[in-house]
């Protein structure tokens, strides 16, 4: 069964000839009662009283309009609400993949709450690729880590994190105030290979003969985090508020810290002003360093 099929029954019921909807419809009547015959046969039963100056349905015909009507009707409405996503504005964002989850899950819902006509579009990427795609306009904007080569008409701060060591609340170190990075050697470590200070990392680790057991690389925060609190291995990462099982703890002899914020193209959309200025004033609490 077609569509068209149900629009020519749905016309012969409302007029009541076959000569009108076919006029109607702008079809030759013999196109419009071909259709009608084709519709018969698949659903094996008379829709239609021939004879007389009007067109009358039949018991089946009867039951079959209820039908023809909500399908037309649903129809409509789908075409409708399709139509309506052609008039909706997307926003492409590229986040940090060394972000947590469900910190950006809370901007992303509240965001929407206050512009519900604006689809999100969100990307994972490391800070590399996060910049050549907002270089590229394949995302709008980008949360990522600033640099000192960052421009203010085009960047700003959101929050700052430093870079401690995270260890399983139950391992000896947890016990510490903080630990030098030759302790680190033959510890089971986690990697975080899209660590913005991963090259220099390793750089320092190679340089001072310290070689920790790497057990897992990981690429987003939320396998990192769930390992540690397994306590799987250590890993030196972002602070971040709220954890349970897992004791921060300061290397002396490294310090890193994090600059994350959000970029954008210098030529924006209004839609992309809007959105930078709605993370800009978001409670980051839980994702701005330790005390």
């Amino acid at each position: 069964m077609d569509l068209y099929q149900v629009r020519y029954f749905l016309t012969i019921a409302e007029t009541g000839t076959f000569s009108r909807a076919a006029e109607r419809l702008y079809l030759s009547q013999p196109s419009l009662s071909a259709g009608i015959k084709k519709l018969e046969q698949e659903l094996g039963v008379a829709l239609f009283e021939r004879g007389g100056r009007r067109t009358v349905l039949t018991a089946a015909g009867q039951a079959f309009k209820e039908r023809a009507t909500v399908i037309m009707a649903q129809y409509q409405a789908a075409l409708h609400e399709l139509k309506g996503f052609n008039d909706r504005p997307t926003l492409k964002v590229g986040v940090l993949s060394t972000l947590r989850v469900s910190e950006l899950a809370d901007l992303v819902h509240s965001f929407q709450q206050h512009y519900s006509h604006v689809t999100l579009e969100l990307y994972d990427h490391p800070a590399d690729a996060l910049q050549d795609k907002l270089t590229q306009g394949e995302i709008d904007v980008a949360i990522t880590v600033l640099g000192p080569q960052d421009d203010a008409q085009t960047s700003t701060l959101l929050f700052a994190q430093p870079l401690l060591l995270a260890v399983p609340a139950r391992h000896p170190l947890a016990q510490r105030t903080s630990v030098r990075l030759a302790e680190l050697d033959g510890q089971p470590y986690i990697d975080r290979v899209n660590c913005e200070f991963f090259k220099q990392e390793c750089q320092l680790l190679e340089a001072k003969k310290i070689c920790p057991q790497v057990v897992y690389r990981a690429s987003h925060e939320e396998w990192v985090i769930s390992l540690v609190k397994a306590g799987l291995g250590l890993s030196v990462m972002p602070f971040w508020r709220g954890l349970t099982d897992i004791v921060y703890l300061p290397v002396v002899d490294i310090d890193f810290q994090r600059r994350v914020g959000i970029k954008w193209r210098l030529q924006c959309s209004e839609m992309v002003e809007q959105f930078c200025r709605f993370a800009t004033s978001h409670n980051w609490e839980s994702m701005a360093g330790g005390d």
